[in-house]
C-alpha cells in the first residue's frame, strides 16, 4: 500500500540541498550557523530531518533582506575596523535568534501534542476505571445471587 506524500515536505538533507541548489554540507552549515528551518521529528540534534518548502522559501526571502540590510554602507564614526566584525556578529546573532524562534515554535507545537495525548490518556483511564467499577459491582451482585441460590437449595 503506497502512502500519500506531501509535495511540500522534504524528507532528507539530500532533498533539502537539491531544493536549495546547494550541497548537503552547505545546508547543514546553514542550519547550524544561519538557522535554516529544518525539523527533527525525533527531537535529537543528530537525527533525520524534514523541512517544509514554504518555510525554506520564507527563510530565503528573510535572509536575503537581512543580508541586503547589512551590506548597505552605514556611516559610523571611528568604526572603520570594527564595522566588519559588528556586521558579522549581527549576522550570527540574527541566525541564532531565528534558530531559537524556530525551535521554540516546534517546542510549543510538540507541547500541545503531548498535552492532547495526556488528556486522551486521562480520559481513557477514567473510562476504564468507570467500566471496571461497574463490572465489579455487577460481578458482586452475581456472586451474591449465586450464594443465595446455594443457600436456598
Amino acid at each position: 500500500m503506497q502512502m500519500a506524500t506531501n509535495p511540500d515536505v522534504l524528507n532528507s538533507w539530500k532533498e533539502v540541498a537539491a531544493y536549495l541548489g546547494r550541497g548537503v554540507r552547505t545546508v547543514q552549515r546553514w542550519e547550524r550557523e544561519l538557522s535554516l528551518p529544518v525539523r527533527r521529528p525525533r527531537g535529537k540534534s543528530r537525527s533525520a530531518v524534514i523541512a517544509f518548502k514554504t518555510e525554506l522559501d520564507r527563510w530565503l526571502r528573510q535572509s536575503a533582506a537581512e543580508v541586503q540590510l547589512l551590506a548597505e554602507p552605514q556611516a559610523v564614526p571611528g568604526a572603520r575596523n570594527g564595522h566588519h566584525k559588528l556586521r558579522e556578529s549581527t549576522t550570527i546573532l540574527i541566525g541564532h535568534t531565528n534558530n531559537l524562534l524556530s525551535r521554540s515554535t516546534y517546542l510549543c507545537e510538540r507541547s500541545k501534542q503531548l498535552c492532547e495525548q495526556v488528556n486522551r490518556a486521562v480520559a481513557l483511564t477514567a473510562d476504564f476505571l468507570g467500566k471496571s467499577r461497574s463490572n465489579g459491582a455487577r460481578n458482586n451482585s452475581v456472586e451474591t445471587f449465586r450464594k443465595d441460590q446455594v443457600l436456598a437449595s
